[in-house]
């Protein structure tokens, strides 16, 4: 009761009906999630069952037994992406695991998505892309408002430890850069992975390692290469630790088309400004209602220095205004920290956050 705010009967109700809002957006969501159906998981999923694990200690709440990444480049302006991955759970709190996010947004469209659970005892599960259900980002309040990148959820059913739970999807991309990056190393400890990258006739590609020795691929055709590394240890989390993906073991790939470089492909630091360039040309262009409100602002002043700090204090002017009523909203409020924390992440979205 020492708190002010709950003994304020309006601020309670308000910080209830928040409350109520989020649960019955949940809950509207699960309703929308039909009961998964018995169903057979792959062969590459039953393939897993009796794979010999080590004995991991009690931090190890899950282990990935497999996973696989094709990337095939049709052209500089469509990639598509194919994975396959199995988890197996091995203590409670690996049931996270079991909710799977496949983000998407008006560059990249996800084109299936399928996810399974073999338990230890009884049949197979199997739940489809009719079953995933599509939201903002997770755990970044207000992301509707800043962009839009969505995310397909699916819930995989059972993923209590002993069982085995998977999942396929695939989406296709129009890529900002040419350039890729195969993730090997993550929290959990890795049994197999894999990475396959298709080019078209002529072009070819540059791979980079980051935390981990070279891999040399194997050149399955003329234009397919595959990566393989296996028992990967997890890497496990430290308070104040640096960035994850900047200790976690990694391989950049970049492609390179024939007939010189794409808008959309750099190797060097003068490309890659060149890249962002052209990527942003015209974006700080004054628009033809600007200029206009700037004529109106300034055919009274006679000074031409007030001709020019006059529309900066009135922009910056209308800024405050718009900044201090965006803070106090009660809709759009946590878009700050959520601009914030964008800007933590090293993959998000390109030059769209």
């Amino acid at each position: 009761m020492k708190n002010k705010s709950y003994c304020n009967p309006a601020r309670r109700r308000r910080a209830i009906s928040r409350q109520l809002a989020s649960l019955l957006l949940w809950v509207a969501i699960l309703l929308c999630v039909p009961p998964a159906l018995a169903g057979d998981a792959p062969q590459w999923m039953h393939e897993q069952v009796n794979a010999s694990l080590p004995n991991y200690d009690q931090k190890t709440d899950v282990v990935l037994l497999y996973s696989e990444t094709t990337v095939s480049v049709l052209s500089a302006d469509k990639i598509k992406t194919h994975v396959r991955e199995a988890y197996k759970i091995l203590r409670p709190d690996g049931r996270r695991y079991g909710t799977v996010y496949v983000d998407f947004n008006s560059h990249k469209k996800v084109t299936s998505l399928h996810g399974w659970c073999i338990p230890a005892q009884g049949k197979d599960f199997e739940v489809k892309d009719k079953d995933a259900a599509e939201v903002s980002l997770p755990n970044i309040p207000g992301s509707e408002l800043i962009t839009d990148v969505k995310a397909k959820v699916l819930q995989i059913p059972a993923p209590e430890p002993g069982n085995i739970i998977g999942y396929e999807y695939e989406v296709e991309e129009q890529p900002f850069v040419l350039q890729y990056t195969w993730y090997l190393q993550e929290t959990a400890p890795v049994r197999q992975s894999h990475y396959s990258v298709q080019l078209p006739a002529g072009w070819e590609y540059k791979a980079s390692w980051l935390n981990h020795p070279e891999v040399k691929p194997v050149q399955a055709t003329s234009n397919q290469w595959n990566w393989a590394v296996s028992d990967v240890e997890g890497v496990r989390r430290e308070y104040d630790m640096p960035p994850m993906r900047g200790v976690a073991a990694q391989m950049v790939i970049s492609f390179f088309p024939p007939g010189g470089a794409a808008v959309n492909e750099f190797t060097t630091w003068q490309g890659m400004g060149t890249w962002y360039l052209n990527l942003t040309s015209g974006r700080r262009d004054a628009s033809p209602e600007i200029k206009q409100q700037v004529a109106t602002l300034t055919a009274s002043r006679k000074n031409a220095g007030d001709r020019t700090v006059y529309p900066a204090r009135h922009s910056l002017r209308c800024h405050r205004v718009g900044h201090r009523r965006l803070a106090t909203s009660s809709r759009t409020g946590c878009l700050l920290p959520a601009l914030r924390r964008l800007q933590g992440q090293g993959n998000t979205h390109r030059s769209d956050a």
